[in-house]
């Protein structure tokens, strides 16, 4: 019979708990029981030994083949209390993310899913739910889909502290070896991503031996955020990145938050030995209801890890203290840690001589915007202003979870000065790094070679707000890594941005369309793609918008475009294609800009799924996210309300970077 919420089996024999689990639905009834059928997909439970359907649990599952793949429909369990950690199950049928799958809600908003794989065999999915315990929850299995692999097969829904895996790191090499390898729809052609599963926050940025090190948070189970793990990838310049194995798994009720890694290049630390210079990961252990920052070193060059054996190596007892970025100050002879207390709203500052012992310098905060819900992921550098020589400023950047200017997170900066102990802002009000909606957590590479001289630094490409996008089996990219000057526009002090000059190396052949006048028209400009850099200049004349609109095609397009009642720069979503899955995706997100000297100049950077907007100098950003048909692919320029001129446009296409595997070992 349907088992729900009231049912409890003990574990699986072989999978350790420390609660048994409580199991919400395994479908072996004739009748769906108490949960809500709506649509003509979902009839009735089927017998898995009448279909080709291996994987399941019993002998009935949870079937949306009632009418066919034509027939579409929900099927949504009665009101649960989450009273374990995760929430585990088997899925299988149609991979159509968005479309086919299962989801959990709470509050009637979703805030987990999953699909299938265009496959017969069931697989576990694990979502990490710890933070809905003690709240009501319904588990909903849709299909919107109507073509072939139309339909969801799910089985055996349970509560449990003892996560089942499958659809995780055991798939890799049979993933590598498909011809969905970095194919799939939506897939960044030269951003960075996840061959699988879940990213989140860049971690622990260092250059060392030739090699840019890139660890980001990471669920190595699954497509949704859980079990925060420490991914890895390094690459030998910002472009091609080359794959290694998870670096730090959480284990024993701890999660690896985010944090920094640094090149202890003194030993101060003690863990290296004669020879040897250790790399040394400062990270935040998140578990058992407090957040401590711990410590992992190296002594291969990041291939393997040790964990402090003494772990904690600052602990306040709080629970919301996190994301702790250290670097060497030399003149004062010591490191220091920037971390956030994040409810609070504060930055601390504290210094130690080895790594391992911490005291508390001072604090900034709360500043910026009002209202805000957290403060996280905070950075420190210096840079010096160009066109003022001998002269810097120190930056500060940190992070809101809501509230930001587009919606959602986002992040904020002040500049001002740093003596190796205090910060004192330039001025409270901060000012916003990125107007778009998808630009956050952005970090800064250490141990960039002197040489060089940039600061380099990138940025996760989603939002908290509507980050469960249609992607599968990844979910979020990596912003493109840009290189962070400061200048003074205007008579203040503003952070620019541009993406670093490696990425010209992508560069197809440029086409130069020239000089030409826009009369209150669109032009298409005959070039189709949808991995392109474009480089624009605008004399906006008479017109009150101008702009080009990108991968258009089918009722879709991405504007980008310049107002000049607003001297603003902006983003148009609304129409980029797949806008559904959240009610605050779709949407305009606009930034400040004036022209210079009557003119406007936009970088843009086109890749499959995101547009990245450089405004003028790079004082103003947009970062948006996009879902458009593979055939949208199509460029125009325009002008409204008047008479504009195109003084000139130059387009490339970039190649990927991603289509053979580039996969490391230890």
């Amino acid at each position: 019979m349907l088992r729900l919420a009231m049912g409890v089996l003990l574990a699986m024999a072989g999978v350790s708990a420390t609660a048994e689990d409580v199991l919400i639905a395994d479908f072996e009834a004739d009748t769906y029981g108490d949960w809500n059928v709506d649509g003509d997909a979902f009839t009735h439970p089927v017998r898995a030994d009448r279909l080709d359907i291996t994987g399941h649990r019993g002998l009935r599952l949870a079937n949306s083949f009632g009418g066919g793949d034509a027939s579409t429909g929900s099927l949504t369990s009665p009101l649960f209390e989450v009273t374990r950690g995760h929430l585990a199950f088997l899925i299988g049928g149609g991979r159509h993310p968005g479309n086919t799958g299962a989801e959990l809600l709470v509050d009637g908003q979703s805030v987990r899913n999953a699909t299938g794989d265009n496959s017969g065999q069931l697989r576990w999915v694990t979502w990490n739910v710890e933070e809905f315990r003690g709240r009501e929850a319904r588990v909903r299995l849709f299909d919107r889909a109507t073509g072939d692999w139309g339909h969801i097969n799910a089985d055996h829904f349970l509560l449990t502290d003892a996560p089942r895996f499958g659809a995780g790191t055991w798939r890799i090499d049979e993933y590598r070896r498909s011809a969905d390898y970095y194919t799939e729809p939506f897939r960044p052609a030269y951003h960075f991503t996840p061959e699988l599963n879940w990213m989140n926050d860049p971690n622990g940025l260092v250059f060392l031996d030739g090699e840019y090190h890139l660890f980001y948070q990471f669920n190595p189970h699954g497509n949704s955020w859980g079990h925060m793990s420490w991914g890895h990838a390094v690459s030998p310049d910002l472009v091609h990145w080359t794959h290694l194995p998870v670096a730090l798994h959480d284990e024993l009720g701890v999660m690896i938050f985010s944090g920094c890694a640094v090149v202890d290049e003194r030993n101060t630390s003690g863990f290296g030995g004669p020879g040897q210079t250790p790399l040394v990961a400062v990270y935040t252990g998140h578990g058992h209801g407090r957040q401590t920052q711990d410590l992992a070193y190296s002594l291969d060059r990041g291939r393997s890890w040790t964990k402090y054996e003494q772990n904690p190596v600052l602990d306040i007892g709080e629970s919301e203290f996190r994301d702790p970025k250290v670097f060497w100050h030399e003149p004062t002879g010591r490191w220091v840690m920037v971390v956030s207390l994040a409810v609070a709203k504060r930055i601390q500052f504290y210094g130690s001589p080895d790594l391992k012992t911490w005291t508390l310098l001072s604090e900034f905060g709360p500043a910026g915007i009002p209202g805000k819900p957290n403060w996280e992921c905070p950075d420190l550098f210096e840079l010096p202003i160009e066109g003022e020589p001998g002269q810097s400023r120190w930056v500060l950047e940190a992070d809101v979870g809501a509230g930001s200017i587009a919606g959602g997170s986002g992040g904020e900066y002040f500049t001002g000065v740093f003596d190796g102990t205090t910060f004192i802002a330039d001025s409270l009000d901060s000012q916003w790094v990125d107007f778009g909606r998808d630009f956050y957590a952005p970090v800064s590479w250490s141990n960039v070679p002197p040489q060089d001289g940039r600061r380099l630094w990138i940025g996760w490409m989603n939002n908290w707000e509507t980050c469960l996008n249609p992607t599968w089996p990844w979910r979020s990219a990596m912003s493109t890594p840009r290189e962070v000057t400061l200048r003074r526009i205007d008579g203040a002090l503003r952070m620019c941005q541009q993406p670093v000059r490696e990425l010209e190396a992508l560069r197809g052949e440029r086409i130069s369309l020239g000089a030409a006048d826009l009369d209150d028209a669109a032009r298409d400009v005959g070039v189709h793609g949808q991995q392109l850099e474009l480089i624009v200049e605008f004399e906006p004349g008479s017109a009150s918008e101008v702009g080009l609109r990108v991968l258009k095609g089918d009722g879709e397009e991405t504007t980008i475009g310049w107002s000049a009642a607003e001297r603003s720069v902006f983003v148009d979503r609304t129409r980029s294609g797949i806008v559904d899955f959240h009610e605050r995706f779709p949407g305009r997100h606009a930034g400040p800009l004036p022209a210079v000297d009557g003119r406007v100049r936009l970088r843009v950077l086109v890749d499959r799924s995101s547009v990245e907007v450089f405004g003028n100098a790079g004082e103003t950003v947009v970062t948006d996210l996009v879902f458009p048909k593979s055939t949208s692919d199509r460029v125009e320029l325009y002008a409204v309300g008047g008479a504009a001129k195109v003084v000139s446009c130059d387009i490339w296409p970039l190649k990927s970077v991603w289509r053979q595997p580039a996969v490391g070992s230890r």
